[in-house]
């Protein structure tokens, strides 16, 4: 007979239960025949054991369909990835996935759920994924290394670290433990607290032990009769292979195109809700690209840098009175400064030696649908590290190491583009403020000084206003700081500086204030809440709302959700559109590209034809159809709350030549552009008219992203209000109506 590795595994556990007390009944059989019995029997059992385990596990999935299709879309991702991209992995990881492939079924489902969870020591007992013979039997067979040189599992024979093995303990069973060591006042104690006594209490010899003929016991001896101790509670303990894991994490990452953190399992539900059908993703062509990642090589550092990366954004988030944690986010920074520098070297000379020969425009337009494909690049990776180390150095006031981290990143125009204008502007403020010294008449070399740092500002200012990676936000910003610098250095209208792209100032917007009376809740967190129609609280949008309808018009709060669904509800067919490389997976809301200028290059033709057609009034069929035909489905901007109705009448006031201007400002900046839109969307039937409303609470400001959505509403020849809410009586808005 033909056995395969499970039915290997099987027959050891059935030789150790069964078959030996078979053979003992048959002694009366010479040993050849008792041979012959044997194996007969065994392997009925083997087959019998086996069809049991098969229809346990069927059951399982018919009852909870969701935990077919956890193993459904693991197996989906490994073929996927080993069919056109295998060539990320070494051989000898290859033949690892090559023998997962040839798991049973349940052990694979059971690896499966075990890499959704965190990566910690499990007890065996815990694992509610099937019958729990079932589980155990799965758990033996992941924790053997006969199908691979490594197990896929570990078991409690590789705990070997006490401190790990205090943690898996609950609190009452550390308490048990620590009464049982005599330890006094463990009431109360907190977990980590019980597992310090216990450890401290481990680590000494007891009294008795001096005058104990062989009883004395080093240390480490113990620590490991702790972790026994540990053992005999928890009962067998399973935990991933970490050398395993990570190739499977790689995996992921390969065919989601994001980085998978163990316990993170966002990608992975995603997945699972498609599958099982509690959301749904659009119909489009997939057009996977095998070169998106160049080699192994790549891969590994790609994501190791994430990694790192992800970890510094987790620090990045902690108030900066906790010094000790921006601490140690620059120490994080500081281990990759040098491979920055060597990474900036050897693409200066990339750069230098590969000089292209179409000409301006068609360079840029190149260089813009490559782009994107440099977020899956080491230097990427490596460049988001090397921003948040500026962040740090900020937070703990080392200004000339974030001048030099500044001034690096802008040297090169190969990564984050998009942040160019926020590092130009806080370079400039460095000079203005943290890095020149204070202004005193009296010393000569102090106001010399003081004028260079000045002079050093200003330059950065003109040079950023010739950086065509520089947004429109930042643009005024940095026109704003060019004339306050300027004025500072005494220069007078004919010496300031002059740009096609210098813009001081916002166009003018209608302003109004309206009252309300505030309800004081000391107690509550968040944003605060205001009497409302009928005493009911309400948002300060849903009071500002209110007060709109005493002047006749009826609206919506929406903020972008309005413009960003009518923009993918007009382009639904351009943004799937099926371009090689941007739509990788079919649980994708949105083209891998959507957040860069390769989105608008690489689609020019077919945003410019839909530009065109939606000016000249063909718009609003185009609407009904797509939100008839895709409501419900995932997609980027999409906000289903809001009725096609609602919709359709938004835009006929819009109109086709306003809406088309709208469509593409976001067709060509829509990472930037997806935020900032007024709170309010506004109409009125009898004037019709629409009008956005920016609505702010006391003490609220506009912030440049919204300042710029209000300009380009202006410029485009739409209404548009600053609504200030105030304290007071609600009659008091009749005389600022």
């Amino acid at each position: 007979m033909t056995s395969s590795k499970a039915d290997g595994t099987l027959l050891a556990n059935i030789r150790n239960s069964s078959s030996s007390a078979t053979i003992t009944r048959d002694i009366s059989i010479n040993k050849p025949e008792a041979a012959a019995v044997a194996v007969v029997i065994q392997d009925t059992t083997i087959a019998t054991a086996r069809k049991d385990t098969q229809a346990r596990i069927t059951a399982i999935e018919t009852q909870a369909p969701d935990r077919q299709s956890y193993l459904q879309i693991f197996d989906r991702i490994l073929h996927t990835v080993m069919r056109a991209e295998a060539h990320l992995f070494s051989d000898n990881e290859r033949q690892i996935l090559s023998a997962f492939s040839d798991l049973d079924r349940h052990s694979r489902y059971l690896y499966t759920r075990i890499f959704m969870r965190k990566q910690t020591w499990i007890r065996v007992s815990s694992l509610n994924y099937g019958e729990p013979a079932v589980v155990e039997q799965s758990c033996k067979y992941l924790s053997s290394s006969s199908h691979t040189a490594e197990p896929f599992l570990q078991t409690e024979s590789d705990l070997t670290e006490h401190t790990e093995a205090m943690t898996i303990l609950a609190v009452n069973e550390l308490r048990a433990v620590a009464k049982a060591k005599g330890l006094k006042q463990i009431a109360g104690r907190t977990k980590e607290a019980l597992c310090t006594m216990i450890t401290s209490s481990a680590k000494q010899r007891t009294v008795t032990s001096f005058f104990r003929k062989g009883s004395d016991t080093s240390t480490k001896q113990r620590l490991d009769n702790l972790i026994k101790d540990v053992i005999n509670i928890t009962g067998p303990l399973i935990r991933l292979n970490p050398n395993i894991a990570e190739l499977f994490e790689r995996l992921h990452y390969v065919f989601f195109r994001t980085p998978v953190h163990l316990g993170d399992d966002s990608s992975m539900k995603l997945a699972v809700l498609a599958t099982i059908g509690q959301i749904r993703f659009p119909l489009y062509e997939i057009k996977r690209s095998a070169d998106l990642f160049a080699s192994k090589e790549d891969v590994v550092q790609c994501k190791a840098l994430a990694e790192v990366g992800y970890e510094m954004g987790i620090l990045a988030t902690s108030p900066v009175k906790n010094v000790e944690d921006h601490k140690k986010g620059w120490e994080m920074f500081v281990d990759y400064r040098n491979q920055w520098t060597e990474h900036l070297a050897l693409l200066s000379e990339t750069q230098r030696s590969g000089v292209s020969k179409l000409d301006k425009v068609e360079c840029i337009k190149q260089q813009a649908i490559d782009y994107w494909r440099r977020h899956f690049t080491p230097g990427w990776a490596l460049a988001r590290i090397v921003e948040r180390g500026a962040k740090f150095a900020a937070n703990l006031k080392q200004y000339s190491d974030e001048r030099d981290i500044l001034e690096t990143l802008l040297s090169q125009t190969a990564y984050r583009l998009g942040r160019r204008g926020e590092w130009y502007e806080r370079l400039i403020l460095l000079y203005t403020t943290h890095l020149h010294p204070k202004r005193a008449k009296s010393d000569v070399q102090t106001v010399e000084k003081h004028t260079q740092s000045l002079i050093y500002a200003r330059d950065i200012c003109i040079r950023s206003l010739h950086d065509e990676h520089v947004n429109r936000v930042s643009l005024h910003a940095i026109s704003r700081q060019l004339r306050n610098i300027e004025s500072k250095l005494g220069l007078d209208e004919t010496q300031n500086y002059s740009h096609s792209r210098l813009c001081v100032e916002w166009k003018p917007v209608n302003e109004r204030i309206v009252y309300g009376v505030r309800i004081r809740d000391v107690s509550r967190r968040g944003p605060s809440l205001w009497d409302g129609p009928d005493g009911i609280p309400c948002s300060v949008e849903q009071l500002a709302l209110w007060r709109y309808r005493d002047l006749g018009y009826m609206g919506i709060h929406t903020e972008n959700a309005i413009i960003t669904t009518l923009f993918s509800l007009l382009f639904w067919d351009i943004i799937f559109y099926p371009l090689p490389g941007v739509l990788d997976t079919e649980y994708q809301s949105q083209p891998l590209d959507m957040g860069s200028e390769s989105f608008f290059y690489s689609r020019q033709p077919q945003i410019e034809e839909r530009l065109r057609v939606i000016a000249g009034g063909e718009f609003e069929r185009a609407i009904r159809r797509i939100y008839d035909g895709e409501k419900g489905a995932e997609c980027v901007g999409v906000s289903w709350d809001l009725t096609c109705e609602q919709l359709l009448i938004i835009a006929r006031h819009i109109g086709g030549v306003r809406l088309a201007a709208i469509c593409r400002v976001l067709a060509s900046e829509y990472r930037l552009k997806r935020s900032g839109f007024p709170d309010l969307c506004l109409w009125s039937t009898e004037l019709d008219n629409i009008m956005f409303v920016e609505v702010k609470g006391p003490k609220d400001k506009l912030s440049e992203t919204q300042r710029d959505w209000l300009d380009i509403l202006t410029t485009n020849n739409i209404d548009v209000e600053v609504c200030h809410v105030r304290d007071g009586d609600a009659r008091d808005f009749e005389n600022n109506a």
